[in-house]
């Protein structure tokens, strides 16, 4: 509401100048003379106007807290119960195996993970709310889009057309291991929230708190790895846990993006967590679904903590 009373002053202020300046081009054009002052008044404000291109404006505080008059904003929600998902958000994300911790299978060494990399952006720009209790209790659902990255600590080439997921420590062709300046796969997701949420204060204000529970669904939409090398314009080789050579490959760029479904699930459902007060929103994410198809990987399940850095 402050910021609509400011802008609407604003406006307000720049409409009298123009009508003055306007009226004064006027009178100057006519009588090559003007007035020596003019002054508008309104509660709270008091606008004068003294010679041609001079404005002082008084601003009695005890009487601006009172803007009952201003017409709201057309964006308000005037007080109606508002759900906390729309927006923009940033925060970490990772995986656990089946015993909640991250001492991962030695079969699959490249699924470990550089969690300080790993970021997710999360953008959701549609939301639809309906109140149940009051204004203060609702249900929340919308549409948004997970992007994942997923940065690895070793040197891998995952390969997405092979029977079951796959990954490849790399050599030169002086047979000496290739270390990687990036190793990640990428994930995105479109989301559908089916949340319940509780807030305090349905206007958003400074004093507001909101807490959330529910599930997301996601489709997957698209996948990549991506390796960026030192060098380029030569051949190199995928190798197995014994140093021998299983393929060779070329590489023409510094980045390799190679797209594919690496056995990731086409679909899941995570248990959301949110919680804020004014405008610090925090959320968290859980996948009850495995990562990866039914014995085509390992079992892994994602998770993602972060923050809201725009809500509307």
């Amino acid at each position: 509401m402050k910021r609509t009373c400011t802008f609407l002053l604003v406006l307000l202020i720049a409409g009298f100048i123009s009508i003055q300046g306007f009226s004064q081009d006027k009178k100057e054009h006519k009588h090559h003379s003007c007035s020596d002052s003019s002054k508008f008044e309104m509660q709270g404000v008091t606008i004068k106007k003294i010679g041609k291109d001079s404005m002082v404006v008084y601003v009695r505080t005890k009487e601006m807290k009172k803007w009952s008059e201003f017409p709201p904003c057309p964006f308000a929600r005037k007080g109606k119960y508002n759900g906390h998902w729309a927006g923009v958000e940033l925060g970490i994300n990772g995986y656990v195996n089946g015993n909640f911790n991250m001492n991962f299978d030695p079969q699959y060494p490249y699924m470990n993970m550089n969690t300080a990399r790993s970021m997710v952006v999360n953008l959701n720009p549609f939301e639809f709310n309906l109140n149940l209790v009051k204004n203060k209790f609702g249900f929340t659902s919308g549409l948004g889009f997970q992007l994942s990255n997923y940065y690895f600590t070793g040197s891998y080439v995952l390969i997405a057309d092979s029977a079951q997921l796959m990954g490849f420590k790399v050599k030169d062709a002086n047979n000496n291991y290739v270390s990687l300046k990036q190793d990640k796969l990428f994930v995105s997701y479109l989301n559908i929230p089916l949340l319940f949420e509780f807030q305090t204060n349905p206007k958003r204000n400074l004093k507001s708190f909101h807490v959330s529970l529910g599930v997301i669904g996601g489709v997957r939409l698209c996948s990549y790895s991506k390796q960026k090398y030192n060098s380029i314009d030569q051949t190199y080789y995928l190798v197995d846990d014994k140093g021998n050579r299983v393929a060779s490959y070329s590489v023409n760029d510094n980045v390799v993006r190679s797209y594919g479904a690496y056995h990731l699930s086409p679909f899941k459902l995570d248990a959301s967590f949110r919680i804020g007060w004014s405008f610090l929103n925090l959320f968290s994410t859980y996948e009850l679904t495995p990562m990866f198809q039914n014995n085509q990987g390992p079992k892994l399940y994602p998770w993602t903590v972060g923050i809201t850095l725009l809500g509307f």
